[in-house]
């Protein structure tokens, strides 16, 4: 069913929350199994902890929730394909009925294959040495050891896949590699990269990416012969263009595939990337290569395509990438998938074929916000035919890839709904994303409009319509103005905090500052006796920003004293290194407040983002004790949100902006 853009739409997941649960008390969860149809499904089976839960002849289940963190559902049924979803308390709003979106299960039926795609993965840098005062998550003499407990969370989704692929984004070597290619980022991964990723469940790489050929053609042969060692397909590289350039060929369930792997662009350095005749590399793709490659396949084959292009930290494709995407299309790509923003992008259905233009990352170290939001991406085809897409959200959670929950689980699900292409609808089933062509009549109705309470007068505090994890965030000034906007902040509940065993790389902690988990998680400031100020906040900077944007940040307080709060921007400048930014960076004031003993006070300020020459921001929270005697004070951060403005205020006959996207979750 078509969704109307012409109402002002509010982005909702079903039984996605903005504040977490007030306490751990157990809590009831209800949920039903049905079929694509919506119809239940009587015979259906549910494990909890490997325990069996009753599932009646309405497809309907009630389990208690008492776990203070994530707990598994592995949901099957005889004829459909099992799949599994992960709960957080957060994923329930506080006061209200415990109730899970219901959870679709897929009929096998002859021909059908599920296959599953995920995004960039190395293990290098940071996994073995991390910044200051972060653990190491790998000793280079137990690799495989640690690497597992890397994946331990992922697999359970990985297996449930017929086929699955995973962007090898690195070479592989036992020894050390010291001739790198004249460019500014290099590196490598163990090789025990490639045995640990077939044992998360893994049948497929896709080799064509821009640091395949990073230690040239020592690091290409140390690399096959570390995939030699395996029974993973692979293809997209190799020692020469015509090497780089031939499909893998899989056999899945008696269907023949044609996996073919590119990256697209050649590089500006010498040698370049790209695979030239005898000379290695990764396999270049323009329009005439993947033309002319996919136009000698057999008609009956399925086409399976992977482009690395586009631009890092981008949030809408590159045009060139677009262009090279839909062509392939139109030459014969069945599927088409993209790599190398680090960031999700959107999707779109193109001649009835899926376009997922960038899965984001999936194992990778980098430590910006943004490219920690991730997706496992499940696709089940007919034969050649696109029969159903659904989007699983990853936290990469301290490097971790883990399923997301809450607030992130959230805004994975909305970026990706807002980013996607027109033309595409999504829906829930359980906590993931069912994607599809709103021309789809398979695609039942859960796609109708919602429109944001009318709140207050300005100014408006960002909780009141849940803005921390909503993407798009709409407030209400009253007069029916109204505003959209995205949180980059996307985790102010704190309640994603230590899930997984990970630890968290997002806040600055130390003596005087920490994440509180329990009850109710916060970010706590201790402000010692004698008048010492304590300053703390985002631990790197966020550079997916617009310059000269409005902004805002708000959240609540509690304190226990007498302070003063001030929140300070500090931005990286364009020709200037990290740490000495981090050290030394420009800092402004945005705001600035005092209160003494006090529980839960909303707080709101609003400024505009740097206008020039800045590569990235972030907040910090600066607190002094103002008490006449210095005796200390502490003071506890909840529901934060860091809201960047997309439109400027609204009339309420203004068209709604392509920003607010058609794409619909109702509860």
């Amino acid at each position: 069913m078509r969704t109307s853009t012409s109402a002002l739409l509010l982005l909702l997941i079903t039984g996605c929350v903005f504040a977490g649960l007030a306490t751990a008390a157990p809590l009831l969860v209800v949920g039903q199994i049905q079929d694509e149809s919506g119809n239940p499904i009587a015979g259906a089976s549910l494990l909890v902890r490997g325990r069996p839960v009753g599932v009646d002849s309405k497809g309907e289940f009630t389990l208690e929730f008492d776990s203070p963190t994530t707990v598994m559902l592995q949901v099957s049924a005889p004829g459909y394909y099992p799949f599994a979803h992960t709960l957080h308390r957060s994923d329930f709003v506080a006061g209200r009925k415990a109730v899970m979106p219901v959870v679709e299960l897929v009929e096998k039926v002859p021909g059908r294959r599920l296959m599953l795609f995920a995004g960039d993965s190395m293990l290098s840098r940071r996994y073995f040495d991390p910044r200051d005062g972060e653990p190491a998550l790998l000793e280079r003499d137990r690799v495989t050891e640690g690497g597992k407990r890397l994946l331990q969370h992922v697999k359970p989704y990985i297996e449930l896949a017929d086929y699955a692929s995973v962007n090898l984004e690195t070479q592989l070597s036992a020894t050390e590699l010291t001739d790198p290619v004249p460019k500014s980022v290099t590196f490598y991964s163990p090789v025990e990269l490639a045995t640990l990723l077939e044992w998360a469940g893994f049948d497929y790489f896709a080799l064509g990416n821009n640091h395949m050929f990073d230690y040239r053609e020592e690091g290409l042969q140390t690399t096959y012969a570390a995939l030699e060692a395996t029974s993973l397909d692979h293809s997209g590289a190799g020692f020469s263009e015509e090497e780089a350039r031939r499909p893998a060929r899989v056999d899945i369930d008696g269907l023949e595939h044609r996996f073919f792997s590119y990256v697209g662009w050649p590089g500006t350095f010498v040698p370049s990337q790209v695979a030239e005749e005898s000379k290695g590399g990764a396999a270049l793709g323009n329009t005439a290569v993947i033309a002319e490659d996919l136009g000698g396949q057999p008609s009956d084959v399925v086409s399976v395509l992977q482009l690395h292009a586009g631009l890092e930290y981008a949030e809408t494709p590159a045009l060139s990438e677009q262009t090279t995407m839909r062509q392939a299309v139109r030459d014969g790509a069945d599927i088409a998938i993209g790599h190398h923003p680090h960031v999700l992008q959107g999707f779109e259905i193109y001649k009835d074929r899926l376009i997922a233009y960038s899965l984001g990352n999936f194992l990778f170290d980098q430590y910006h916000y943004t490219t920690q939001l991730g997706m496992l991406l499940f696709v089940w085809m007919d034969g050649q035919t696109l029969y159903r897409a659904e989007a699983v959200p990853l936290h990469i959670n301290g490097y971790v890839p883990t399923p997301a929950t809450g607030t992130l689980r959230h805004a994975v699900l909305a970026r990706l709904a807002r980013l996607s292409k027109a033309g595409v609808c999504m829906r829930p089933s359980g906590f993931h994303a069912v994607v599809s062509s709103c021309d789809d009549t398979n695609d039942r109705p859960s796609n109708t409009v919602v429109a944001p309470q009318e709140v207050g007068t300005a100014p408006v505090h960002l909780r009141t319509l849940g803005a921390s994890p909503l993407s798009p965030v709409v407030v209400s000034a009253g007069d029916g103005l109204h505003r959209l906007g995205v949180d980059l902040l996307r985790r102010g509940d704190f309640e994603y905090a230590r899930l997984f065993g990970a630890h968290d790389r997002t806040w600055i902690e130390g003596r005087d500052a920490s994440l509180k988990t329990g009850d109710n998680n916060r970010l706590e400031i201790r402000v010692p006796a004698g008048g010492r100020s304590v300053r703390t906040g985002m631990k790197v900077f966020e550079r997916v920003f617009t310059l000269s944007n409005p902004a805002t940040f708000s959240g609540t307080l509690s304190v226990d004293g007498e302070v003063r709060v001030r929140v300070l921007l500090q931005r990286r400048r364009a020709t200037e290194q990290l740490d000495d930014e981090l050290r030394n960076g420009p800092v402004r004031e945005i705001g600035t407040l005092e209160a003494s003993t006090t529980t839960g006070r909303e707080f709101s300020f609003d400024y505009n983002q740097p206008r020039i020459a800045t590569r990235s921001v972030r907040l910090l929270i600066e607190v002094d004790d103002t008490s006449a005697d210095k005796t200390g004070a502490s003071v506890s951060f909840d529901d934060l949100a860091w809201v960047e403005w997309q439109t400027p205020w609204l009339d309420a006959d203004d068209s709604t902006p392509r920003f607010a996207t058609h794409i619909q979750f109702q509860p």
